[in-house]
């Protein structure tokens, strides 16, 4: 079967699952939904149960510790150190206000309940901050470099919220006003400096997908779960009411030549965890395990298009007691914008079927959710 017949047979299948999902729903069926941050509350507390780590204390400062230690090692970066620095001071001077202004306004309670400081993260601030610095700085010698500063970033704001400091919400919006802070940061150094104090080697990166290549990407994603139906009915742990979020990792292998008409098909992983909202309130856990396709093709440089079709096993948490685990499956579509030379980020829908509760019924969901991939 040509490339194009294989993307238009996946299109139609998801197409064809989400309606007949979509006949599924009824409204009525649910419970209350817990809100985004509540979901992502219980998916940390189903996870981690002792929350007595404070490496993100330390793993926050690691990517400006790494571009000091490039610099100091002479390995030379976008700017000399007259200038980096006074990029820097601008990018952290935009940050610290930026934080401190919105923390003391919205007085949001911490998860823990320990002060009213909590929105935003001023850690994913900082983390995301100096993963955005490396990522000028050193960025353009190596994608490496970034996809390291950004890694060690988005961990520090996975651990805030596990470790009961910040809801979900505080994190992403502190990761937006870090990264956002550098790119003001280095355009007001940009508009001083001009010219002056850049390496005679540096080239900015340009942005966008290159229709010739086949790419790689490993992506990180989080999304919301909307329970189609009426749920598990009949389980000894209580009935299936209500979805919750969803977050994982995923890893796209290319099979196929890259076409400008065609696209590109693939070989696609995900691993993530589930939250779930069981009769009384009782939340839990699944994690499932897919492998399936996918056809994606760029268009306009900056977007692309992408189908995926996944099966694979959810396992559910034992501590659930009508847990067992099951056959689950994904069609998914979504549409993806090139933030950078080897970054995106991803807007996506999808249809959504598992059967790990005991008796086995079928659960139909919609997630709803977007996410940050680095491609090479």
């Amino acid at each position: 079967m040509e490339m194009s017949g294989i993307a238009r047979y996946m299109i139609r299948i998801a197409v064809l699952l989400s309606a007949l999902y979509a006949l599924e729903y009824t409204a009525a069926a649910q419970i209350a939904r817990p809100g985004f941050d509540e979901s992502f509350m219980y998916l940390a507390n189903d996870v981690v149960h002792d929350r007595c780590c404070n490496a993100d204390d330390y793993l926050q400062y690691s990517p400006g510790v790494l571009m000091l230690g490039l610099k100091i090692g002479g390995y030379d970066g976008r700017s000399s150190w007259g200038r980096m620095i006074v990029s820097d001071a601008f990018s952290a001077a935009v940050m610290t206000a930026s934080v401190c202004a919105l923390k003391y306004s919205v007085s949001r309670e911490r998860p823990d309940g320990s002060s009213y400081d909590s929105f935003p993260s001023g850690h994913a601030a900082k983390s995301f901050m100096l993963a955005a610095m490396l990522h000028e700085e050193y960025g353009w010698r190596s994608p490496w470099f970034s996809l390291g500063g950004y890694a060690a970033a988005a961990a520090t704001g996975v651990m805030r919220v596990a470790n009961d400091r910040h809801w979900a919400s505080d994190v992403i919006t502190g990761a937006v006003i870090g990264i956002a802070s550098v790119k003001l940061g280095y355009f007001l150094a940009d508009l001083i400096f001009r010219d002056r104090g850049l390496d005679d080697d540096y080239s900015c990166p340009v942005p966008g997908f290159d229709y010739g290549r086949k790419y790689y990407d490993a992506s990180l994603y989080c999304g919301y779960r909307f329970l189609l139906g009426s749920g598990a009915s009949g389980c000894s742990g209580g009935k299936v009411c209500a979805g919750g979020s969803s977050a994982g990792i995923g890893l796209s292998i290319p099979v196929s030549d890259a076409s400008v008409r065609h696209g590109t098909a693939g070989v696609a992983f995900r691993a993530g965890a589930n939250s779930w909202l069981a009769s009384g309130r009782t939340s839990f856990n699944t994690y499932d395990f897919l492998v399936g396709g996918y056809w994606r093709k760029p268009f306009a440089r900056l977007l692309e298009v992408d189908t995926r079709l996944l099966a694979g096993y959810s396992v559910a948490d034992f501590r659930y007691r009508a847990a067992s685990g099951g056959f689950s499956a994904s069609a998914e579509c979504g549409l993806a914008v090139a933030s950078g030379g080897n970054f995106k980020i991803k807007a996506f829908a999808a249809c959504e079927t598992s059967c790990f509760t005991a008796q086995k019924p079928f659960i139909y969901s919609v997630v709803l959710g977007a996410s940050a991939a680095f491609f090479w």
